[in-house]
């Protein structure tokens, strides 16, 4: 909603045949005259489209209303008393305490002129309002940005009497923290096969290495010279002491540890 004069970007077609997504034209209206179209037996979406034809191709960014479809577990009472901070409409729809899916209940749909334009292209305005809508427990199938929405002449609309704008930009960041942690959770397990890969590479290597050359008069420097090889790669230095305990001609455990000692120092 603009500061500077109070009014509010929305795109509407008269008549209701959904078929024909032509013919939608972008105005910019105070929030008594978007309720009129909430009224009407028309179509109307929050984003402006190209050539005034509804689909996503044709959706512009900067929609200045989050408009959010209630069809089950909430009351008009709840809406009213969950959004009571905002400024924005809440009107029943056409199929408000008629029987659908075998229920009855409160069917309606909450306007919330934002703080600031949503000026995010589809993908990351789909991003945001699936928080939004998990958040105020919605209509799933409201987070694209091209929705069309029915209007309904015998809606009854409810203003709401609250000081705040819907500042959609926390929702949004939240949607990319969430994003962020599932991209790091999947990358852990590859990180640790490769960790795991290499580990196993290094054993096989320090095994292959310590077969051809630890023998009497060369097992302190075979010994050392592993020490370094697992030193540098971060890697334990349990597989020499296990090696050593099998060889058959085993050094002293304290000449092992002065060997390992050195070898983790540099220097034999």
């Amino acid at each position: 909603m603009s500061d500077a004069d109070g009014k509010v970007l929305i795109s509407y077609k008269a008549g209701l045949n959904e078929k024909e997504p032509s013919g939608f034209r972008a105005y910019r209206l105070p929030l008594d005259r978007v309720a009129d179209m909430v009224r009407s037996a028309g179509q109307y979406s929050a984003v402006q489209f190209r050539e005034g034809y509804r689909d996503a191709a044709h959706a512009i960014p900067g929609s200045d209303l989050i408009i959010l479809d209630y069809d089950d577990g909430f009351t008009l009472c709840d809406a009213v008393d969950m959004f009571r901070q905002y400024i924005g409409i809440v009107a029943t729809t056409r199929s408000h305490q008629k029987e659908k899916h075998g229920v009855v209940c409160d069917r309606f749909r909450v306007i919330l002129p934002t703080l600031r334009p949503v000026k995010l292209e589809a993908v990351e305005f789909r991003k945001m309002m699936k928080e939004v809508i998990h958040h105020y427990g919605t209509d799933k199938a409201c987070s694209d940005m091209s929705r069309m929405y029915y209007g309904f002449p015998e809606a009854e609309v409810f203003f709401l009497e609250g000081c705040q704008l819907f500042d959609w930009e926390p929702f949004y960041q939240s949607a990319l923290d969430k994003e962020r942690q599932r991209q790091q959770q999947y990358r852990k397990p590859i990180q640790q096969a490769s960790g795991d890969r290499e580990a196993a590479q290094l054993d096989k290597t320090t095994c292959m290495y310590w077969e051809k050359n630890f023998a009497p008069g060369r097992r302190n420097l075979t010994v050392f010279t592993l020490g370094v090889l697992r030193k540098n790669a971060g890697a334990p230095m349990d597989i020499l002491y296990s090696l050593n305990g099998s060889s058959g001609c085993p050094l002293p455990d304290d000449e092992m540890d002065r060997v390992i000692r050195n070898a983790k120092k540099g220097r034999l």
